[in-house]
């Protein structure tokens, strides 16, 4: 637990490439729902990594499946701001 408060507070500081190496542990083989939706963030605003939506994406569909309301919410506005509207 202690890596992803560190995790988190490197991405608030802007030290992005240590947010990524804190959390990508948690979120890619602990499955911490917070944890991925910080990689989300990092993948959605090319924070330390090249900028890459889908990647945003997939860490949130993850996220999202365990309950993470902040993850899902990101997935509509993004659902809902690629729609064409006549």
């Amino acid at each position: 637990m202690e890596e992803l408060y560190e995790g988190i507070a490197a991405y608030d500081a802007g030290d992005y490439i240590k947010a990524h190496e804190l959390l990508y542990p948690l979120a890619a083989y602990k499955r911490d729902p917070e944890a991925q939706f910080h990689m989300g963030m990092i993948y959605f605003y090319g924070e330390g990594v090249e900028k890459n939506i889908d990647k945003a994406m997939e860490w949130w569909k993850k996220a999202m499946k365990s309950g993470h309301v902040d993850a899902a919410y990101r997935l509509s506005e993004i659902a809902t701001s690629t729609k064409t509207t006549f």
